[in-house]
C-alpha cells in the first residue's frame, strides 16, 4: 500500500477544536512535525478537514535511492556569530531619589502638640 508524508506546516492555535483533534489523530504535534501514514480514504478525509495546517506529499520509499538528491554530503560548519548585545556598566543603574519619598506620619491620628 502506498504511504504518504503528512507535515504540520501552521500552529494550531485559534483553530476550531474538531480540527486540533484531527491534528491530534493524525499524529501531529507542533509545525514542521511530519508522520507517515498509509494512504487511506479515512487518512484523506482528516488530512483534507485540516488542508489549511498541512502539506501533503509521496512518502519516500525505504531503501530506495533518491534519484533527484543525488549523493548526500555533509554542508561545511559555519561558524556561529554571537549578536553583539551592549555591555552593562555598573553606573548605568537608576540612583533612587530620596526627594520622592513621603514623609513619615505621626504614630497617632493626631498631631503631636
Amino acid at each position: 500500500m502506498s504511504q504518504i508524508k503528512i507535515t504540520q506546516e501552521r500552529s494550531q492555535i485559534r483553530c476550531l477544536k474538531k480540527h486540533k483533534r484531527t491534528l491530534e489523530a493524525l499524529g501531529l504535534h507542533h509545525p514542521h512535525h511530519s508522520v507517515i501514514h498509509n494512504d487511506t480514504p479515512q487518512i484523506r478525509g482528516m488530512v483534507a478537514q485540516v488542508n489549511y495546517l498541512v502539506r501533503v506529499e509521496p512518502a519516500p520509499v525505504e531503501g530506495a535511492p533518491d534519484e533527484a538528491a543525488g549523493p548526500r554530503r555533509r554542508a561545511a560548519a559555519k561558524p556561529r556569530r554571537k549578536a553583539a548585545r551592549p555591555k552593562r556598566a555598573a553606573a548605568a543603574k537608576r540612583p533612587k531619589r530620596a526627594a520622592a519619598r513621603k514623609p513619615k506620619r505621626a504614630a497617632s491620628g493626631r498631631a503631636a502638640e
